[in-house]
């Protein structure tokens, strides 16, 4: 089940990762929140070299879980923030 999709996205981008900067009635739940933060962080410590090849496997088969479609892990991939 994906949680994760380009809607989700552009609300996260827009506020820069910060759930408290949206209205309450707005906010997805905070577990996707969660795990969307989870996966950036160990996105940018992939891209950085503190991860394991086991470990960047695990990522993988998380983002492919979490995320709506490959286009969604891409653009994923892509932030930085």
């Amino acid at each position: 089940m994906s949680s994760i999709d380009h809607t989700f996205i552009d609300l996260y981008e827009g506020v820069a990762g910060e759930l408290e900067r949206l209205p309450k009635v707005a906010r997805p739940p905070a577990a996707v929140w969660e795990a969307a933060d989870e996966l950036l962080l160990d996105l940018h410590m992939m891209r950085h070299g503190y991860t394991t090849d086991s470990y960047d496997r695990h990522v993988e088969r998380r983002l492919k879980e979490l995320c709506a479609g490959e286009d969604v892990v891409e653009r994923m991939k892509a932030l930085r923030i």
